[in-house]
């Protein structure tokens, strides 16, 4: 509990309170003290202003003179104050050393001291405080015309005065005692009833350490602490929302980090294809024992693998290009204009007719980099000849709310544990003895720059057929001259 600020505050006051109370009582005891010593003076002095002045007036009486046989006079008097005021009285004479008291002596050896202290010159007062006595021992030299002629000494009991004075005292501490712990008491609970917003406070803290951020506080006060809690819940629903984003961000570089790192180790694996080949004919010709027919077949071969290699370097270059810049030139496309372009270029590079076209009459305009469509539908006109079961291919271009670019062959059989994954990275296929002179990143590639031209691409295997579908975006679906 002393380590809570509740416990902390309440020790505090404890002490603070505690400490006061003490001194406020050794203050009130002072006075008490005080009170009671001046009414020990005011009294002795009444007794001896009373015996002092019939002193005088039985010495004035008998003409100013202080003898041996007047001063039995004295005695009557100190005998009436001690009567009255239950003190004890005595006065020793100069002339002779003769005492005359009246009463009981409370203490002769204080009496014999004071006596002694003041001498003929001084006037004294002693309060004895000793266990169940509190007494006083006053004396006080007495001249008649500028005469010493004795020394009174009065002592009384004043134990009485002093146990009423220590009763009062005793109540006070108890009533203070009694309204301390109500204090303390509303002070705790109090204390408890407003730290609990902080209590609410430490828990949602402390499950924030434990990873835990959907606890939302709430705050049961008006305080400063409510609102606090209030910008608490606003900061752990911003830590919250910051943390997912983490992940989801953490998620998709391991997952890039995963899927480069698959990519050149796929590219170095299939580049020491060629490579391999390439180097294994070369040391067949360097030979020269070889017949006609194997040289050529050398030669063709050597041809095929380095235009592979070179067809793999440059598919790498457009991906490389592809994932450094995030946009490329954007401009308005007639894709109508463009698809018909590039299928009699791709025919001219064939020397034949192998495309099929079917296209929309109207001209369809998208916004996107033109470099980056030539290369997705070069790409895909690349793969549907490579792949087409009888060299023939078929092109359609229709429009919905997108416009959608369907490349279509037919294909022999694909094997089932490559049907899904087609965009992914080296995957390729070749048909028994027939070698593909392919680096397997063509649709990979098209699914990159599609990406990033704000379309989607797909493909569907029905029987012995296989179409790739591209969603484009349509910026205008009517007739403009470019």
């Amino acid at each position: 509990m002393l380590n809570t600020i509740r416990g902390k505050i309440t020790t505090g006051i404890i002490l603070i309170s505690f400490t006061i109370l003490i001194i406020i009582n050794i203050f009130i005891w002072k006075i008490f003290e005080s009170n009671l010593q001046n009414f020990i003076l005011n009294d002795m002095e009444k007794i001896r202003s009373i015996v002092h002045y019939e002193l005088e007036r039985q010495t004035f009486d008998a003409g100013l003179v202080l003898t041996v046989y007047n001063r039995n006079n004295l005695w009557s008097i100190m005998n009436t104050a001690n009567l009255q005021y239950d003190a004890f009285l005595s006065i020793k004479y100069a002339m002779d050393d003769y005492m005359q008291y009246a009463g009981e002596i409370i203490d002769k050896d204080s009496m014999d001291k004071i006596i002694e202290d003041s001498g003929s010159e001084f006037s004294l007062l002693y309060i004895h405080n000793d266990g169940n006595k509190y007494y006083a021992t006053y004396s006080y030299p007495v001249y008649l015309k500028d005469k010493y002629v004795g020394t009174f000494v009065f002592q009384k009991d004043y134990f009485d005065q002093y146990s009423n004075y220590g009763t009062l005292m005793t109540r006070i501490v108890a009533i203070q005692s009694v309204l301390f712990i109500v204090m303390i008491l509303t002070n705790y609970i109090w204390l408890k009833k407003s730290t609990n917003s902080l209590n609410t406070l430490l828990e949602g803290i402390s499950s924030i350490g434990e990873g835990e951020f959907s606890n939302k506080l709430e705050a049961k006060s008006n305080d400063e602490v409510a609102i606090i809690i209030k910008h608490f819940n606003k900061m752990q629903e911003k830590i919250a929302s910051q943390m997912e984003h983490l992940q989801q961000e953490k998620a998709k570089i391991e997952k890039l980090e995963k899927s480069t790192r698959n990519f050149f180790n796929y590219a170095t694996h299939e580049m020491k294809t060629p490579i391999t080949s390439i180097a294994g004919y070369a040391q067949l010709l360097s030979q020269g024992k070889i017949d006609e027919e194997t040289k050529n077949r050398a030669y063709e071969r050597i041809i095929t693998e380095a235009n592979r290699m070179n067809k793999m370097v440059q598919n790498m270059l457009i991906i490389a290009r592809g994932k450094e810049i995030e946009e490329g030139h954007h401009e308005y496309i007639n894709l109508t204009e463009l698809l018909k372009q590039l299928t009699k270029e791709y025919e001219m590079i064939l020397n034949r007719e192998k495309i099929e076209v079917d296209l929309v009459n109207d001209n369809i305009i998208i916004y996107a980099c033109e470099e980056e469509i030539r290369a997705i539908i070069l790409n895909l006109f690349d793969n549907a000849i490579k792949y087409s079961a009888d060299g023939k291919i078929k092109i359609s271009l229709n429009i919905d709310k997108d416009a959608f670019i369907i490349v279509e062959n037919k294909t022999l059989p694909l094997p089932e544990e490559i049907q899904d994954s087609l965009f992914q990275p080296f995957v390729k296929y070749n048909y028994g003895d027939q070698k593909q002179a392919s680096s397997g990143l063509g649709l990979y590639i098209c699914k990159e720059l599609v990406k990033k031209n704000r379309g989607e691409i797909s493909y569907n295997i029905n029987g012995d057929k296989i179409s790739f579908t591209v969603e484009l975006p349509i910026v205008i679906d009517k007739q403009i001259g470019l």
